[in-house]
């Protein structure tokens, strides 16, 4: 039995309450995390080398002179204003601006995204608030199963998936749900024809491509929507997504053509580290072997074990919640699947994503989706005694 639509709308902003709470006790040291007085971390090893190249990109743009930079300009240009209205000449004038900003405004907005995009999943208002909760609570259940096996990076992870840094990873996480929510709700208007759908196809394609100005490898799911338009054969509609999609990423290949004679490059942001500044893509940074390399980070003699669980859970995870999903709105699976597939699969590969798991916030959403999903199949299963 589904909850009625007042009791929807009050939990969906008690969950808000509840994050800006959460905020409010992080920023406080409750649970003990070594918070300082000005709202930083007493960690500085990986994030701040970033956090400052960022700033020093977006005070290039705050001051209308964009700079030559590596990195993309979409996060930058996410900066300016909030270094331009309060003059900073470091990144921590804006550390607690762009924490309220992030963990907060951006995080609350990611609640509702997840909220509706739950009803799409499950086509149940109670489900979409369960997932919605589990986004809220997640990185506490992280945090505290971290410190149960001893990790040594246990407060930083916790503190990476909390939004309050000044990197790219939660803007490009609340793009990427943002983009995901705009094209189907474009899909389920295919059929009115009219001037809105063709907006909604401006939308979506745009936002996916502010996500992969972002995020580079965030392109990839402009691709995805325009080869699914295609798929469905409704081809106006995919020249009008395309089109609004490229028009967005433009300004990243003018840029990218000024300084370094090429429409696409990539590199390392921290620049004294000695890694490539620019080559292919799948160059330095992908490898398959680091689907289990990469679990040295939690054990350097049992990792390929660890890896073999993390796999089974993730495969298991993902075909019974494909399974759910088929039952509730099979017709919208390949969206959520693709979803799913392509981050857990380009990020696992990706050198150093086991770190502090940052990297998959753009996916944790849809990790959750298809978690509750697997766990209702497999419940209904036992409940009728077919399993």
């Amino acid at each position: 039995m589904d909850i009625s639509k007042k009791t929807f709308v009050l939990a969906v902003i008690g969950l808000i309450l509840l994050r800006i709470l959460l905020v409010v006790f992080l920023f406080n040291n409750v649970p003990f995390t070594d918070m300082q007085s000005n709202w930083r971390p007493n960690f500085t090893a990986s994030y701040q080398p970033d956090e400052y190249v960022f700033f020093i990109f977006g005070k290039s743009f705050a001051d209308f002179k964009p700079a030559k930079s590596i990195i993309y300009m979409g996060y930058a240009m996410f900066l300016a204003p909030f270094i331009y209205f309060t003059g900073a000449t470091d990144p921590l004038m804006i550390a607690k601006p762009i924490a309220i900003a992030q963990g907060i405004v951006l995080f609350a907005l990611a609640i509702i995204l997840i909220v509706f995009l739950g009803q799409y999943f499950f086509k149940n208002r109670k489900m979409s608030l369960i997932s919605a909760a589990l986004f809220v609570i997640y990185p506490y259940l992280m945090y505290g199963l971290w410190s149960l096996i001893g990790h040594t990076n246990a407060i930083p992870t916790f503190h990476y998936q909390m939004w309050i840094f000044t990197m790219s990873d939660y803007l490009s996480a609340f793009l990427v749900i943002l983009a995901f929510w705009l094209f189907i709700k474009f899909i389920d208007r295919l059929g009115d024809g009219g001037r809105s759908l063709w907006w909604r196809a401006i939308a979506a394609g745009a936002v996916a491509s502010a996500a992969a100005l972002v995020r580079p490898p965030n392109l990839i799911i402009l691709v995805l929507f325009f080869v699914y338009i295609m798929y469905l054969r409704r081809y106006k509609s995919a020249i009008v997504l395309g089109l609004s999609g490229f028009v967005a990423y433009l300004p990243q290949l003018i840029y990218n053509t000024y300084f370094f004679k090429r429409p696409w490059i990539y590199g390392n942001i921290v620049l004294g580290s000695g890694l490539p500044q620019g080559g292919s893509f799948l160059g330095h940074w992908n490898n398959p072997a680091n689907f289990w390399l990469n679990f040295k980070h939690f054990s350097p003699n049992h990792y390929f074990l660890l890896f073999l669980i993390a796999a089974s859970v993730m495969l298991f995870v993902f075909i019974f919640g494909l399974r759910y999903l088929s039952k509730t709105n099979n017709s919208r699976a390949a969206i959520f699947s693709s979803w799913f597939l392509f981050y857990w699969l380009f990020y696992g590969q990706f050198s150093g994503s086991m770190s502090q798991l940052r990297y998959f916030l753009p996916a944790v959403p849809v990790f959750i989706y298809f978690f509750v999903g697997s766990v209702l199949y497999l419940y209904g299963k036992l409940r009728s005694k077919d399993i």
